[in-house]
């Protein structure tokens, strides 16, 4: 039994909105040519349109989401790939596209079929004429040299769509076989834009009315995350107290040359004692403001941690307050509504009793 060519990696999210990752890392051919590469060479790496196809359709995704690290290869199997990308789309998959790495010739394709192609900051991207070989006499060859002029041609013109450049510029392009960077790739038109694989740079805050989730303690925890609002960054500290830690040293210097003055006929005991209390006085000192600055930072994450929780909890606080004031109103009122009551009750009783009297 053939082992199966394990193309790329995919991830199952969950059952109800699956999404799948395409890792693509060589070369793009057609089936056949992958079988060879795979039963008589042992790759793994390279892809075709029938073996991205056959996953696909295999994982019946909601999402699927291309990476892709490739030298290019086969112009009609990359295509097929572009197309298949398309037709996901129409059937209302999402598909994004991104370039890591290297993105050459037909490589190329399959990262603008993304809705959003992008490239990660240090990936390449070349574009260059089609090639190919040819065997025959000279009117086999001319017929082999028209039709790579056709291919040649429908990539142009698929470049030319995409980036809205003029047929001359890229014909020019391909013909000098370029090469650019991420950045120039995103200037040409060719993808659109950069990825930066920076962390997130969500701003807003989550409230407690939207959370779907029990544990609330969460929100705290996410709000602290939040780029504009760390808690207690380390590097910053240190980098903005640079300037506040060389006049430290300076003054603790300056302190210890203060605090050491031994006299001119001191003897070695009296300079070692003098020595000691110097040090001792300033190391006092070091303390002292080495702890008022950590007191000052931990009461600063202990100041944000608790107004997180606030923020969280402090509108559940007012709502249950609110709540227990009507229920107090509600309860004094039945209580009063009793107590007339039981009151028009024995005024009733009394007055039938003095009647009965009579």
């Amino acid at each position: 039994m053939k082992r199966p060519v394990q193309v790329f990696n995919y991830r199952i999210q969950n059952n109800s909105n699956s999404h799948l990752d395409i890792y693509i890392d060589g070369a793009i051919v057609d089936a056949e040519t992958q079988e060879i590469y795979e039963v008589w060479f042992g790759d793994t790496t390279s892809v075709s349109f029938k073996s991205i196809r056959e996953q696909i359709n295999a994982a019946n995704p909601s999402s699927v989401k291309f990476h892709v690290n490739s030298p290019g290869g086969s112009v009609t199997d990359a295509m097929a790939i572009y197309d298949y990308m398309q037709q996901l789309k129409r059937s209302g998959v999402k598909v994004d596209a991104i370039g890591i790495g290297l993105v050459a010739s037909a490589g190329t394709y399959i990262v603008m079929g993304g809705e959003v192609p992008a490239l990660t900051p240090n990936t390449w991207w070349m574009v260059h004429n089609a090639s190919g070989w040819a065997w025959g006499d000279v009117n086999e060859v001319e017929r082999q040299a028209a039709t790579l002029r056709k291919f040649n041609n429908q990539i142009r013109d698929f470049y030319c769509e995409a980036t809205g450049l003029s047929e001359q510029e890229i014909t020019a392009m391909m013909d000098a076989e370029t090469w650019m960077t991420a950045e120039e790739a995103v200037a040409k038109g060719f993808v659109k834009e950069v990825d930066n694989l920076s962390t997130s740079n969500v701003t807003n805050k989550v409230t407690a009315e939207p959370w779907g989730f029990k544990n609330k303690a969460g929100i705290a925890a996410y709000n602290s995350a939040l780029v504009t609002q760390p808690p207690f960054d380390l590097q910053q500290i240190l980098l903005t107290q640079n300037n506040d830690m060389k006049n430290f040293l300076k003054n603790f210097l300056e302190g210890f040359k203060g605090n050491f003055k031994p006299a001119e006929n001191a003897t070695t005991e009296d300079i070692r004692n003098q020595l000691a209390d110097a040090l001792e006085k300033s190391l006092g000192s070091l303390e002292t403001e080495v702890t008022n600055l950590v007191t000052e930072q931990v009461n600063s994450m202990k100041s944000n941690i608790i107004n997180e929780i606030k923020g969280v909890y402090d509108d559940k606080i007012t709502t249950l307050t609110n709540k227990a004031t009507e229920l107090e109103s509600e309860i004094a009122n039945k209580i009063g509504q009793k107590t007339t009551a039981q009151n028009s009750e024995v005024s009733n009783e009394g007055r039938g009793k003095f009647n009965k009297a009579e």
